[in-house]
């Protein structure tokens, strides 16, 4: 069984900045993203806990391959004119 990983907490985070802390932790680690807990502290502070999960690297190859065949919107739109 593999062993979970701890969770990043974040304290004391503005409303604005959630996601962004959110996005950040998935970057960093490159893994999938496994849970988000946020409690709300004081007025618009809330803490934030990000917990990632290891990403079967079979699988990384071939969503990587899918993004790369999937037609992005400007193609579309320069194909249609």
């Amino acid at each position: 069984m593999i062993p979970r990983r701890a969770a990043t907490v974040g304290r004391d985070i503005p409303l604005y900045l959630i996601a962004h802390i959110v996005q950040r932790e998935v970057r960093v680690r490159g893994e999938e993203l496994e849970r988000v807990i946020v409690r709300k502290t004081q007025s618009h502070f809330y803490n934030v806990s990000v917990r990632t999960k290891p990403v079967n690297r079979e699988l990384t190859a071939r969503r990587a391959a899918a993004r790369r065949e999937v037609p992005s919107k400007e193609k579309e739109a320069g194909e249609m004119a």
